[in-house]
């Protein structure tokens, strides 16, 4: 039996299979990283974005279409993880701002929905590049639109079928529109990402099988905020408390977070048309749950005690934070313990563990920023693929935060060398900002296949060195290509290089590295400090 419309039940089941499809898949996504490098994650980011996103809906108590669809949006967009995942997130933003005041989704909805998802993922990034993901969903959504009428007498399953064959013929067009990519012999990898989301979909919707059953845990996870990554000395109250408020039209979101302020930390508000999501740590759960009911009912009210979970800790070492606000704040993300020690010495507030391997989600960002009392926070991403959390961050955050673009580590160290407390906000994020534009950047690792990019033939396990987004040096001995790499890098006017090396690398043959190059370089002076990152083997600044 054919259908002709799609309801909130079974919307549900097509997330789920999206989210199991895209598990069973996301090593492949990854693979498809442009640059043969051993931290390929825009798989691992999507599949741990659309997870989250599946994780909210397990906790939903109906099944009505546009609760579903908005649950799932925000989901995705805390849990949201990397420049896919951040589109993603705004993919499904714009699928439940088009489900809005809908029941259910007919052939006509669904090219509505198509559309709004692809107008909130384009206005989501500042410069969209086509041979994207964001091209495969905007072919998607033309296909629907320009033949919606050829499908009258036609089932929602032959409609979406189509669909979804346009979806891979635009993926395979994406090496056409980004050479890169053509070169490299790989199609783009946020938009397979969300072709193995669809595919599944269509599977649910269609009752088919994937290729084998597994498990995402979905069940295991009953919190939408994931304190698991906090330590004991982490914890200034004591009770992790969540709920939902229902029928919440008119509240005050800023209000309600004001007053959770003055019982606790960690505070996330986040108001969704008629819902608000809560969680705050306090030593009074009742307090904030009476606050809660002030708004409306509530609904999944959770109370854990953290420091039961992690260990009892003597109440003599619990110490509330009684700070007065100070005028800045600052976070960062580093990929290593050296650097993480590097940042706590320059004076960077809090410091986010993750970078090339693992980045961090927005609601990373935002538990950080929650815990700092300062009338101005600036971020750090240090990672191109880590920019768009950290900006969605910004966006959602109630306070006064900078993003500094950072790309690179480097490029913290000479912004937080660059920032004067003398000068107020503007002109210190001007001066950052100039201040990371002067840096020259690197990093060596190994290539993990066989290629040829940027006019180098690289075979599976050469070292290479990448700067400013292209592979200029490969090689078999590591010394011999950090040499050539700074040749390409060292101008004139360098006159400081600093040499970062991974907790792959010994100290001596650090040492004995830059002894050689202060030699070949002597115009410069060199700096030798440890990271701690892994997978690349030094990170170089050139200034």
């Amino acid at each position: 039996m054919s259908l002709e419309k799609i309801d909130g039940k079974l919307l549900k089941k097509m997330f789920e299979y999206g989210a199991k499809n895209l598990e069973l898949n996301k090593k492949a996504v990854d693979d498809l990283n442009v640059f043969p490098v051993p931290d390929g994650d825009t798989g691992t980011n999507m599949s741990l974005t659309f997870t989250n996103a599946v994780n909210e809906l397990n906790q939903l108590d109906n099944d009505q279409l546009y609760s579903v669809a908005k649950t799932a949006s925000s989901g995705a967009l805390i849990g949201a993880r990397g420049n896919s995942g951040v589109i993603l997130s705004q993919l499904l933003r714009g699928l439940a701002a088009g489900a809005k005041e809908k029941n259910v989704i007919d052939k006509d909805d669904l090219v509505e929905i198509l559309e709004s998802a692809k107008n909130t993922a384009y206005k989501a990034v500042m410069k969209p590049t086509e041979g994207t993901i964001l091209t495969v969903a905007r072919m998607m959504a033309e296909f629907a639109k320009e033949n919606v009428h050829l499908y009258k007498d036609k089932s929602i399953e032959e409609f979406f079928e189509d669909i979804l064959k346009a979806g891979n013929e635009a993926l395979k067009s994406t090496p056409e529109l980004l050479p890169v990519l053509k070169e490299a012999g790989v199609v783009d990898s946020g938009g397979q990402g969300l072709m193995y989301i669809l595919e599944g979909a269509y599977k649910g919707l269609t009752n088919q099988e994937l290729e084998r059953d597994i498990s995402l845990n979905l069940s295991d996870r009953e919190r939408f905020v994931d304190d698991s990554n906090m330590r004991p000395e982490d914890i200034t109250f004591g009770y992790c408390t969540e709920y939902i408020i229902k029928d919440a039209q008119e509240a005050d979101e800023q209000e309600l977070k004001t007053y959770l302020d003055s019982i606790g930390d960690s505070t996330l508000v986040i108001k969704d048309d008629d819902i608000i999501k809560v969680h705050v740590h306090t030593d009074h759960p009742g307090k904030a749950f009476e606050k809660g009911l002030s708004y409306g009912p509530l609904t999944r009210m959770k109370v854990d005690n953290m420091r039961e979970m992690l260990g009892d800790i003597p109440e003599a070492e619990v110490v509330e934070d009684e700070e007065k606000e100070v005028p800045y704040g600052f976070v960062a993300v580093s990929p290593g313990e050296g650097f993480t020690e590097i940042f706590k010495d320059m004076g960077i507030t809090k410091v986010i563990t993750g970078g090339q391997t693992m980045n961090p989600s927005t609601h990373d960002f935002l538990e950080e920023i929650n815990k700092i009392n300062a009338a101005c926070i600036y971020l750090f991403p240090n990672n191109s693929n880590i920019l768009l959390a950290a900006n969605q961050a910004e966006a959602i955050s109630d306070k006064n935060i900078h993003v500094i673009p950072t790309k690179t580590i480097p490029q913290c160290i000479a912004a937080m060398l660059a920032f004067d407390p003398e000068e107020d906000n503007q002109e210190n994020t001007n001066q950052m900002i100039e201040a990371i534009e002067e840096v020259n950047s690197a990093e060596v690792t190994y290539a993990v296949r066989d290629t040829k990019i940027n006019g180098l033939k690289i075979k599976k396990n050469n070292i290479i060195g990448i700067s400013q987004g292209e592979i200029m040096a490969t090689g078999k001995k590591l010394d011999k290509v950090v040499e050539e790499l700074l040749e390409k890098l060292v101008g004139d006017e360098s006159s400081f290089i600093s040499l970062y090396y991974g907790k792959d690398v010994e100290k001596d043959d650090a040492q004995k590295l830059e002894n050689t190059l202060a030699k070949k370089f002597e115009d410069c002076d060199f700096e030798i400090a440890y990271g701690g990152q892994p997978l690349y083997y030094y990170i170089i600044s050139v200034e």
